[in-house]
C-alpha cells in the first residue's frame, strides 16, 4: 500500500491481517520486510501495518548526504497511525523502538500499548555511570561512520552486521542478498548518525503512560541490555521480558516466540 502524506511524500506500507491494528517500526538498515514472518504469525487476529521509513522500499527517498531527522520519520509514522485507526498498538525494534517512544512522547495517551524490542536509545546511556555501555556501542558506531566516510560501504556493513548478529554474520550473507543492503546504505548511514546524535535523557520518557513491554534478547549485547533496563526503570507502566535463545535480530530469527509474547501481553488489555 502506498500512502500519500505531507504534501506529496509517500509511505510504502505492508498492510496484512485483520483485527485491532498494530504499527510495526523497523530497525536501521532493514526495512519493513524484516516483519514478514512475524506478521504471518499475527495476521489471523491483528491487522499489521509495517511502513518503510524514508529511504527504504518505495517510501519517499531521503535527500542524499543529509543527516536523518527524527521529525521527518515521525511525520511518516503519524500518517500511518492515523490511517490505521484505533485502538492502535505500536511495536518498535532497535532504532524503531526509539521512534516508537518518540511517537508516544509527542502524542500522549494516543496508543493502546507499546512494545520495545531490543531498544536502541543512546540518549539513555549519556548519563553519569553509563560510560562503559556507551563506549561499547559507540566504538562500533564510530567504526561504521568512519568506513562510510571513506566510501568503504562493505566495511561499514560488516562492522554493523557483525556487532548485532555476531562475528562472521556479514561474511555468511550470500552476495546476491547483499545487493539490497548496499542499495539503502545511504539512508542507513543517516539513521546511524541520527541515533548516535541523540541526547534525549531517559527521564524524558517518564511521562509515557501506555502499558509497555520492554523485550530483550537473551544473547544480546551488554549495551542493548542496559538500554532496556534503563527504559523499563523509568516508564511508569512497563514490564520486562526476555526472548529465550535470541539475539538482537529476534523479529527475524525468533518471530514465532516474539509473536507469542506479544499476544500474551495484548491479552492482558482485555
Amino acid at each position: 500500500m502506498l500512502l500519500n502524506y505531507d504534501s506529496g511524500l509517500t509511505a510504502d506500507v505492508i498492510d496484512i491481517g485483520q483485527g485491532p491494528p498494530v504499527l510495526l517500526i523497523h530497525s536501521a538498515g532493514m526495512g519493513a520486510a524484516q516483519w514478514r514472518v512475524f506478521m504471518r504469525a499475527l495476521a489471523d487476529e491483528r491487522r499489521c501495518l509495517a511502513p518503510n521509513l524514508r529511504g527504504y522500499g518505495r517510501s519517499s527517498a531521503w535527500p542524499e548526504g543529509c543527516a536523518a531527522e527524527i521529525g521527518a520519520e515521525i511525520a511518516l509514522l503519524e500518517s500511518v497511525a492515523d490511517h490505521a485507526g484505533t485502538p492502535l498498538s505500536v511495536v518498535g525494534h532497535s532504532m524503531g523502538a526509539w521512534l516508537a517512544l518518540e511517537l508516544a512522547r509527542r502524542r500522549p495517551r494516543r496508543y493502546a500499548s507499546l512494545a520495545l524490542i531490543e531498544p536502541v536509545v543512546l540518549g539513555t546511556l549519556r548519563a553519569q555511570g553509563e560510560e562503559a555501555p556507551l563506549a561499547e556501542v559507540g566504538a562500533m558506531i564510530e567504526d561504521v561512520l568512519a568506513a562510510f566516510a571513506r566510501a568503504d560501504i562493505a566495511a561499514a556493513m560488516e562492522r554493523f552486521t557483525d556487532y548485532w548478529y555476531g562475528a562472521g554474520a556479514w561474511a555468511a550473507i550470500p552476495l546476491a542478498q547483499r545487493m539490497p543492503i548496499f542499495a539503502r546504505a545511504g539512508k542507513m548511514r543517516a539513521d546511524v548518525e541520527a541515533v548516535w546524535r541523540d541526547r534525549t535523557p531517559v527521564a524524558a520518557f517518564a511521562g509515557i503512560g501506555e502499558r509497555t513491554l520492554v523485550l530483550s534478547a537473551e544473547r544480546t549485547t551488554p549495551a542493548a541490555r542496559r538500554m532496556a533496563e534503563l527504559l523499563a526503570g523509568v516508564l511508569p507502566k512497563a514490564r520486562r521480558a526476555t526472548i529465550a535463545g535470541a539475539g538482537h535480530m529476534a523479529p527475524i530469527t525468533h518471530a514465532d516466540a516474539l509473536a507469542a509474547a506479544l499476544k500474551e501481553f495484548w491479552a492482558e488489555e482485555a
